[in-house]
């Protein structure tokens, strides 16, 4: 296994280990011949970090009923995120969503907002999102990619996160170890507004140490 795989497993096991009654929430990965298949009209090639990703694990599954199990959804930063929990999608969504923002980008063009306005780019292609809103999103044609973030609202100011998905994964495994994330249990999430899941907070007493990891793979 590469660095990249390690790592995700890593996380998988570490969940595994935290919490007794987390399952896996992600559905079973892809062959390459398969992402060949999805991804064939994309207007660019994806980076091979991104088709070791989906080769790992294809999103998150539709649960439905979990028979009582509560579903932990982590993968990707959600402290980044407003405390909101990222869905990694998966790459049939990616491509469909894909499709659709650069649709609705297209549209938008024809009667700017304002002056130098500048939205969706064309070779930006989304991995997970929390509710549309807040996009997480590789850059077609490079390989490796960076890993940016971008707020729908304001889609013209993205931040560049991490150099690429194996430095972004590389912080979250390590942070894991270092037990720099909190779980917060069903009762603490119910107050929190927010009932039917799992919630993984950044200690807050440890955020240096958060950022001594993050330039230690993004320097």
């Amino acid at each position: 296994m590469s660095e990249l795989t390690d790592e995700l497993q890593y996380i998988l096991n570490w969940l595994k280990s935290t919490n007794v009654e987390f399952f896996d929430c992600y559905n079973r990965g892809l062959t390459r011949q398969q992402i060949d298949e999805i991804t064939k009209d994309l207007p660019f090639r994806l980076s091979e970090e991104v088709y070791e990703l989906y080769q790992w694990r294809n999103g998150t599954a539709d649960l439905g009923y979990n028979n009582g199990y509560l579903p932990l959804y982590f993968l990707f930063p959600e402290q980044f995120m407003n405390h909101s929990p990222i869905s990694f999608y998966t790459l049939q969504d990616s491509v469909s969503n894909y499709h659709d923002l650069w649709q609705l980008e297209q549209s938008t063009m024809m009667n700017k907002p304002y002056d130098n306005y500048k939205g969706w780019d064309k070779k930006w292609f989304p991995i997970a999102s929390f509710e549309n809103k807040i996009i997480l999103y590789i850059v077609g044609d490079l390989d490796p990619s960076p890993i940016y973030v971008v707020d729908y609202i304001f889609i013209d100011n993205p931040l560049r996160a991490y150099n690429n998905l194996t430095s972004m994964i590389s912080v979250i495994a390590e942070c894991c170890e270092f037990g720099l994330y909190q779980l917060i249990p069903h009762e603490d999430a119910y107050e929190h507004g927010e009932e039917d899941d799992m919630i993984i907070r950044i200690d807050e007493e440890k955020l240096e140490l958060e950022k001594e990891i993050y330039r230690k793979y993004n320097s």
